[in-house]
């Protein structure tokens, strides 16, 4: 599948010489499945893994269905695949553009907004059913309690924690709030600056505050058809801010030129980890930023996911 650009906002402000992308959002068919099958082909272990004995490669590696391997995928290094599910961005993730990014035909502005309406009725439906299974008996509360409201001064929280640290070069930072898979490259970043040279940078302020912060998208999916297995939460924040960044030379000295202010708006993706077992969530982190989705963007995805779905 084709992967959609996941690059944070500070790599147009030069703080961040690498990319983090991550894969790209697919259709309201079936995440939980397709997020299954993206874990099975980044985790597919080859012969000489540790996780897999010679006996096992020799005679089933190739019988085994997607299920069974990724199942026992998960049972073998279940905090691994965890980790690596929280570093993708769940399958049907619609992030609606501001009005005027639209589709500018009517008929395209309707079945898009369409495919919006029936994605956020599916959030809605598959939330309320996991938030319903964490119920101990029907007629008791449900063990579960999602705390939407936590969700927009997280993702501030993590998003401006992240550029300080990311100016800083605070590798520990990076690499406690951070996924995997975006913290490598953003640590990576840091140890390509030239030596000496240093970043400051500054939230000067929220800006269209009466659009932003808003939930773009909530969602929930168990990474495996097992009762066990571990439920992956990300949701997508808008966050329209000023920011201001500036370098300094190796002698501390301000480099003339390179103080910016800028208003950007940023899609900021965070996730975290949901145990079944006892419905306790691990802490949030950040995934990085998502573009809005697109008319054009969005069939294709569909197309892709129709095409993985039907493969062997």
């Amino acid at each position: 599948m084709s992967s959609s650009s996941a690059v944070l906002g500070l790599t147009t402000r030069a703080l961040l010489s690498a990319r983090a992308t991550g894969p790209g959002r697919t259709s309201p068919i079936s995440a939980g499945r397709a997020l299954r099958l993206r874990l099975l082909q980044a985790n597919r272990l080859p012969p000489s893994s540790p996780f897999t004995s010679t006996s096992q490669c020799s005679h089933s590696a190739e019988q085994r269905s997607p299920k069974t391997e990724m199942n026992q995928q998960i049972e073998t290094n279940r905090d691994g695949v965890a980790a690596q599910a929280l570093s993708m961005v769940v399958p049907g993730t619609f992030v609606i553009p501001p009005i005027s990014q639209l589709p500018k035909p009517l008929g395209q502005k309707l079945r898009f907004l369409g495919s919006w309406f029936v994605m956020k009725t599916q959030e809605s439906i598959t939330n309320a059913a996991l938030r319903f299974t964490s119920k101990p008996t029907i007629f008791k509360r449900a063990a579960f309690k999602p705390k939407r409201r936590v969700i927009i001064p997280t993702a501030k929280a993590l998003h401006r924690s992240m550029a300080e640290a990311l100016a800083a070069g605070d590798r520990h930072t990076i690499s406690k709030i951070c996924s995997k898979q975006l913290s490598i490259p953003l640590l990576a970043s840091i140890d390509a600056r030239p030596r000496g040279r240093r970043y400051g940078w500054e939230l000067v302020k929220y800006t269209n505050k009466l659009f932003y912060p808003s939930i773009r998208s909530h969602r929930m999916a168990p990474i495996s058809r097992d009762r066990n297995a571990p439920i992956v939460r990300q949701a997508v924040v808008a966050i329209s801010s000023k920011q201001r960044r500036v370098e300094y030379d190796s002698a501390g000295q301000l480099i003339p030129g390179s103080e910016k202010e800028m208003d950007v708006v940023e899609n900021v993706a965070i996730g975290c980890i949901v145990d079944p077992r006892s419905w306790e969530q691990r802490e949030w982190r950040l995934i990085g930023t998502v573009k809005s989705t697109t008319y054009e963007g969005w069939n294709v995805e569909k197309e892709q996911l129709k095409a993985m779905l039907r493969a062997p």
